[in-house]
This record gives structure tokens, sequence and C-alpha cells, in this order.
């Protein structure tokens, strides 16, 4: 994968399988990031740690397999994250995983794989991407805790809510639609949304959001 060729994008994975290879913290880090409705799930390594076992059991329809990587593991799967402890299985996953069709996320060698996944800072119906292009992820979680505790701390999440809960009046209605959207979209409405969160800003944003 080059540098500078990567297409940001959320990927649907609702009932798509996907296969983990190791069962580390690495392995860990990347099951904890898939959406609810993603699966099956298979994690297939010779050991699994302590908090991968545990997560696995609270999450629910997660196959452990405690072996080796296969090749016949890639079957009925989209995704394979390569996150062994060691290079051979990560190695075998990701050539197997290309040659099957199944997008490719290698940890420890992004070149071999189809994508990288980025931190992603979220709040309310909020997903914000971040990348550096491998310059420094410990930067790029470093931005996603900062970016979540300004958006958490703001009212953008509750703007967001109510758009969502007027869609369907604001579809139906392409007249009021412009309207409101040429008020809430303006640089001062989004200011005022992701100021800290206070009742008289809350006010001032329901009124951009009347008819």
């Amino acid at each position: 994968m080059r540098r500078g060729a990567l297409y940001p994008a959320f990927l649907d994975l609702r009932g798509a399988g996907v296969l983990v290879v190791g069962g580390g913290a690495v392995a860990l880090r990347k099951l904890r990031g898939l959406p609810p409705g993603a699966g099956p799930i298979r994690v297939v390594a010779p050991r699994f740690s302590a908090a991968l076992e545990s997560w696995a059991r609270r999450r629910g329809g997660v196959d452990l397999v405690r072996r080796p990587f296969r090749a016949t593991d890639l079957k009925g799967c989209r995704l394979v994250f390569c996150c062994a402890d060691a290079p051979g299985p990560n190695a075998a996953a990701a050539r197997e995983g290309r040659t099957r069709g199944v997008w490719v996320c290698q940890a420890q060698e992004p070149s071999q794989g189809d994508l990288q996944v980025p931190a992603v800072a979220r709040a309310g119906g909020l997903a914000l991407a971040l990348s550096t292009g491998g310059a420094s992820p410990a930067v790029a979680r470093g931005l996603r805790l900062r970016l979540e505790a300004l958006l958490r701390g703001s009212d953008l999440p509750w703007l967001l809510g109510r758009l969502r809960r007027l869609r369907p009046r604001l579809k139906a209605d392409p007249a009021l639609k412009a309207r409101v959207l040429a008020r809430a979209t303006t640089p001062a409405a989004l200011a005022l949304a992701l100021a800290p969160r206070a009742g008289s800003r809350r006010r001032r944003l329901e009124s951009l959001l009347e008819p």
C-alpha cells in the first residue's frame, strides 16, 4: 500500500465475516473497534490474553480458535486483521487474504495490506477519522482523545440528534429544509454548537431549528 494512495471511507460490516489473526493487545484493540452487528467474528491464535478472552465472553458471538492460522480460516470473511506477535502468521494471512479478495489490515507491515484503521473520535452520532499517514499513530490517538473531550463537552451531539429527529420532516419539505440548514450550518452556528455546553447557547441553537 503506497503512502498517498489511501482513500478514506467507512465500511459497513453488518453481517460481514471478520477474521482476527492474533491473540494479544493489538488484536484486542482491533476487536474493540468493531461496530455492533459486525460478524461473525473469528479470532485465531495459539494463545489468547486474559483481557481478550474476557472481552469475547462479554461481547458474545466471537469464535476463539486456539491454533495457528490456516488459509481456510478466511472462508466467508470480508475483512482480516493481521496482528499476531510474530511476523510469519501476519504475512501468511495477508498474502492469502489478498489472493482471495479479502480486505487486509496488516498491523506490523501496512504495505502488505489494503487498509489502515484510523483513530476515530466519537461523540453522539458523529465519527471523525484521524490519520497522520503513518507519521505518528500516537499523535492521532492524542488528537482523538482531545477531540472527544471537546465534542462531548459541547452541544454538537445534541444538535446532531435534533437534526436526525427532524430529518423526515425536512425531507418532506424542501423549503423548510433549506431554511433550517441555512441557519444551522453557518460558521457562527457551528461555533456556538462547539462551545462548552451552556443553557443560553442551547436555547440559541433551538431557535435556529424552528420552522
